[in-house]
């Protein structure tokens, strides 16, 4: 046993050393140089500012792998001041979703409201067609989900609560001097 164990210590030191300094320098630059992400056609198609907007929670709901689309038509509900946009998710499921135009309209929108279902406190319908399955708020987002299986609600509120999509800055430029970047 011991004979084996000194032939593998001796196996390891040679292979140590036949790499050598090349080879460290090699994964050394390799470790160090930042390679950027390349642009997606959901970077262009859809300003990342921050800020929910159907076009990017319509990509990252599509990207989850949830069968998803607009369902063509508003929802409007006499105590939010917005109105939301309907999706279908599955075959039985439904998702309105209301877009602020920042975190803080969302937040005085929703400041009166049971955010469990979001209604009126004391009222658990409200406005809508039956009891809400999920609601999230997530940035300047106010989401509810309807008839959803319990797979598709972890989806959707993991989606939407990873964050809006934030605004790309090229890690190559943030290493390189001000001199070389233009």
């Amino acid at each position: 046993m011991r004979l084996r164990l000194f032939g593998l210590g001796l196996l390891g030191s040679a292979l140590a050393a036949c790499g050598g300094a090349d080879a460290e320098r090699a994964t050394d630059s390799v470790a160090t140089t930042p390679v950027p992400r390349p642009i997606t056609p959901s970077d262009s198609a859809c300003p990342r500012d921050g800020r929910w907007k159907p076009c990017a929670l319509e990509d990252r709901l599509v990207k989850s792998g949830l069968a998803f689309k607009p369902a063509g038509d508003s929802a409007q509900v006499p105590y939010l001041a917005i109105p939301g946009v309907r999706y279908t998710v599955g075959k039985t499921a439904s998702l309105v979703v209301f877009y602020y135009a920042d975190s803080a309209a969302a937040t005085a929108d929703a400041e009166p409201l049971d955010l469990r279902h979001l209604t009126p406190k004391g009222d658990s319908l409200g406005a809508w067609p039956s009891v809400p399955t999920e609601v999230v708020r997530s940035a300047n987002v106010l989401a509810v989900l309807f008839d959803a299986s319990a797979t598709q609600a972890e989806r959707i509120r993991l989606t939407l609560t990873a964050g809006a999509p934030q605004p790309y800055a090229d890690p190559v430029a943030k290493t390189l001097p001000p001199a070389i970047v233009k």
